[in-house]
């Protein structure tokens, strides 16, 4: 992040020292810079802006630095706001009542120039790491939650690729297309995936709708799971639920031009969820005997 698209906000209520903070930001080259008189003007600022950086005094009337921390922090903005605050108050204490509440930085009034140009760059080189860090998590998840469950990319992300098995009480439903084979057998394999591709967004809309989990596609077959990874106490309603949509999804309606039929079997009862696989290979999967149940029952 170069200087000129860093966005700095000033909080003190000395106009003297906004002043100055606000000048020697400028020969810098920080051109975008505003400045709150008091506390409650920088909520209110911060409110309604994503600012890069905050140089906050902590001795304010209305609301004073301290406060302002911990607002920032309840909301959960420090994680991604860095805070460098430049006080008068140049005591022990002081600074540790505001590093604690996740400020970056404490500096000693009168500042010193050369100093606060060293602060400021390191401390937002480390937001554009951490920012870079985030970036890469949700293009991760996103790229990841094309293949398995969102919830359950989310959950792989965090833990670090280590998803522990998890036993539940679990609905499991499986579907696939009546003679799906044969069906295939008369037309070229482009149009297998054509329809395909049209078939599944019809019937995974209302599995979506009711919190089912596509776990697996198997070919034309899907095994979808209510209750594991996400927890829902009326799991078996709502699989069922799910079920006739999809079967009012399908009924009548063409896919490329194919009228197709759907399967589905639903079970209840007790199954293990979680990784299997061997090596570099994994797969997030459930086990148990509602899963056999759910498959001879389609």
């Amino acid at each position: 992040m170069s200087a000129s698209e860093c966005r700095v906000l000033i909080v003190d209520d000395n106009e003297d020292n906004r002043y100055t903070l606000t000048r020697r930001l400028r020969r810098e080259g920080y051109t975008d810079v505003t400045a709150a008189a008091d506390g409650r003007e920088a909520l209110a600022r911060l409110a309604e802006t994503d600012f890069d950086l905050v140089l906050l005094d902590i001795m304010m009337p209305e609301m004073d630095g301290y406060s302002v921390l911990e607002n920032l922090r309840a909301s959960g903005r420090l994680a991604s706001l860095p805070v460098i605050v430049i006080s008068a108050i140049d005591d022990f204490d002081s600074v540790v009542r505001c590093i604690e509440p996740g400020a970056e930085d404490y500096l000693p009034k009168p500042f010193n120039a050369t100093l606060l140009r060293a602060r400021i760059a390191a401390v937002l080189e480390k937001k554009r790491l951490r920012d870079e860090v985030v970036r890469q998590l949700a293009v991760i998840r996103e790229v990841f939650g094309k293949y398995v469950p969102a919830s359950v990319a989310a959950q792989v992300v965090a833990d670090q690729g280590q998803l522990k098995p998890t036993h539940a009480t679990a609905t499991i439903l499986y579907s696939d297309i009546e003679a799906f084979t044969s069906i295939a057998e008369t037309m070229p394999p482009e149009q297998v995936v054509q329809m395909l591709n049209e078939y599944f967004p019809a019937v995974i809309e209302p599995v979506e709708k009711y919190g089912g989990i596509v776990n697996q596609f198997q070919g034309d077959a899907m095994l979808i799971t209510f209750n594991v990874p996400v927890a829902d106490a009326e799991h078996a309603d709502h699989a069922v639920r799910a079920v006739l949509e999809m079967q009012r999804a399908v009924d009548g309606k063409q896919f490329a031009g194919v009228q197709l039929k759907t399967r589905i079997g639903i079970a209840t009862g007790k199954v293990i969820a979680g990784n299997v696989g061997s090596g570099e290979r994994i797969n997030y999967t459930v086990h148990g005997d509602a899963v056999n149940l759910a498959a001879r029952l389609e």
